[in-house]
């Protein structure tokens, strides 16, 4: 004798098609998704970098307009030299003289800040390098041998700084080098 079909434990074939079938559909809407966070996540990353580092170029420039004497002819911005190395020069005398400690330009602990576009095969200490792109506006990249996609073009003249990358595969207006 049969059994009638209501003591029969189990899911059906179709039942389980289903629930498979929608999970496909989810993890097919979901995925590229989750994909593109990687993206946005350097682009805040870079956006981070790009704000310690205009903080700090203000921070610079308000010390040169304070300490500087107004007759010798400084930068009124700190240069490529010495935002590469973290500390003022021979190009501002007044503030070369300062203790070490006092004449950092970035955070010592932290340094300059990594260009999270920078390609991953070259070393770390060029993935944070400052160009000197004086010659160039802002959203270009150096373009000299081996000199793209890593690190920072800063413009000492305008003071401005921009990711020397231009990765992110987006419109020409909405990649890294335009922030």
């Amino acid at each position: 004798m049969v059994k009638p079909r209501k003591t029969l434990k189990g899911f059906t074939l179709i039942e389980l098609v289903m629930v498979i079938l929608l999970l496909a559909i989810l993890a097919a809407i979901a995925i590229p998704n989750f994909i593109d966070f990687r993206t946005e996540a350097k682009n805040a990353a870079t956006h981070g970098g790009l704000g310690a580092l205009r903080a700090a170029i203000a921070v610079a420039t308000a010390a040169i307009a304070l300490k500087e004497d107004p007759a010798i002819t400084a930068p009124k911005y700190p240069t490529a030299v010495e935002m590469q190395g973290n500390a003022y020069n021979g190009s501002h005398p007044a503030l070369t003289a300062l203790s070490s400690v006092n004449k950092k330009i970035l955070d010592d602990a932290e340094g300059i800040p990594k260009n999270p576009w920078s390609l991953q095969t070259i070393p770390i200490a060029q993935q944070n390098s400052i160009w000197d792109c004086s010659t160039l506006t802002k959203s270009f990249l150096r373009s000299g041998t081996d000199e793209t996609d890593f690190g920072w073009c800063y413009n000492q003249t305008t003071g401005q700084i921009w990711s020397n990358s231009d990765k992110n595969s987006a419109a020409a207006t909405e990649r890294e080098n335009h922030f």
